[in-house]
């Protein structure tokens, strides 16, 4: 492909997703390859080393009371308690797995788990394509070798597959977090991006939600923004910018 024309702001995203395209189009024997691989190592950690820790009983007693009291809290000698020792991201997940599979089904979040994780590994591809190239090509070859590189070493690494198949928070973090940096990788190269800044918000805001550490996720795309502010260059995108993910955060 001979890369986006930066000059079309009304198709620059339409490009980035077309160029993605491509690469899965022309290395699709790979992907598959490896996708399979992903799978088959994230099941393997699920059915041979499966963790319910006690931090996933509190996630998912919280879900348990959600789903059947209407109460977002624990269970105590004295009933169920309200609590806000847990954000609600992961026993919201835990209560509409629980909703679909049945009460205490801890291997069905697991199975949705992997899905999610394999997910990551093509979050993680297309952020070392972001990464690898110039913010003005984006068909540069090292872009979509770094891709095929992160995308195996991703399916491949045993750290990231490991938490598929612990009942926590790590995976939805992992995924959230990949997808909040690629959104605004592209939203940094787009001359109208208020609508991928908009989604890079809302995925901080998610990451946020299964842990409070992804604030400083936040804190590094604003710091990033308020310096191209600072900068002069770019004042009025930046300051939109900034407006957007803050909104969207909260």
């Amino acid at each position: 492909m001979d890369g986006c024309d930066e000059s079309r702001s009304d198709s620059t995203r339409e490009c980035y997703i077309a160029e993605v395209r491509e690469i899965v189009r022309r290395h699709w024997r790979y992907f598959f390859f490896f996708t399979t691989v992903a799978v088959a190592l994230r099941l393997f950690f699920i059915f041979r080393y499966p963790s319910i820790s006690g931090d996933s009983l509190i996630y998912g007693d919280i879900a348990k009371n959600w789903l059947t009291h209407g109460i977002y809290g624990l269970t105590t000698g004295c009933g169920v308690q309200p609590t806000y020792i847990r954000l609600p991201g992961y026993p919201g997940f835990l209560a509409l797995t629980f909703k679909i599979a049945g009460m205490e089904h801890y291997r069905a979040a697991l199975f949705a788990q992997m899905l999610v994780d394999t997910a990551s590994c093509y979050l993680m591809a297309a952020l070392a394509w972001l990464l690898a190239q110039s913010r003005e090509a984006l068909a540069e070859p090292r872009g979509e070798s770094a891709a095929l590189l992160a995308f195996a070493l991703a399916s491949l690494c045993p750290f990231t597959a490991s938490y598929a198949a612990a009942a926590l928070t790590e995976t939805w973090s992992i995924f959230f977090t990949a997808l909040a940096l690629v959104l605004a990788g592209f939203a940094i190269r787009s001359q109208d991006a208020k609508r991928l800044w908009a989604a890079c918000g809302l995925a901080l805001g998610a990451a946020i939600m299964f842990r409070p550490d992804n604030g400083m996720l936040v804190a590094i795309i604003g710091g990033w923004l308020l310096w191209r502010f600072l900068r002069g260059a770019e004042r009025l995108p930046a300051l939109r910018a900034g407006v957007i993910v803050a909104l969207m955060v909260s």
